[in-house]
């Protein structure tokens, strides 16, 4: 309800009369309380490794909702009303997210009788994945670092300042 003279029931609130403004319209009520909600956060290690956004934005969901309900590999039941409200994803794009982390063999599916089915994430073969791409990213980088004056090092290293 949005007339800040009432309570939820439509009840007068005390000190409060018919003549009292009624607050914002709807709208700009709605558009500040949107503003100061809660942030959508999303681990940039899922979105890297699904390669994909929205699949990594789900994965991080689903990785809170367990974090807060179960133990870590339980199954999850959430509904898809309950993903939309928590980071504004509409069914139609979790259900290409799932697609993606099903397709990758990061999240396993359990159909249920009712409208809510199980979800588990398979951390060894997500973790697996995360470690793999970051070992792709950094596959140019040598390792270890070596000194440039040391005499193992593949090539002549120049001092600075020295000239042959």
């Amino acid at each position: 309800m949005f007339d800040m003279r009432v309570d939820p029931e439509g009840n007068l609130l005390p000190g409060k009369t018919w003549d009292d403004s009624p607050g914002l319209p709807p709208a700009q009520t709605h558009m500040l309380l949107s503003m100061l909600d809660a942030p959508i956060a999303i681990d940039r290690c899922f979105v890297e490794a699904c390669e994909d956004f929205v699949a990594g934005a789900l994965l991080t969901e689903l990785s809170a909702i367990e974090s807060e309900t179960t133990v870590p590999g339980a199954w999850i039941t959430v509904a898809p009303e309950d993903i939309e409200r928590r980071i504004a994803l509409p069914a139609s794009q979790q259900t290409a997210a799932l697609r993606v982390l099903l397709d990758q063999g990061l999240v396993e599916h359990s159909p249920r009788a009712t409208h809510v089915d199980g979800l588990r994430i398979r951390w060894p073969e997500l973790l697996a994945l995360i470690r793999r791409r970051a070992q792709e990213r950094t596959a140019g980088i040598p390792w270890p670092p070596r000194r440039p004056d040391d005499p193992s090092a593949k090539g002549t290293a120049v001092a600075s300042g020295v000239r042959s």
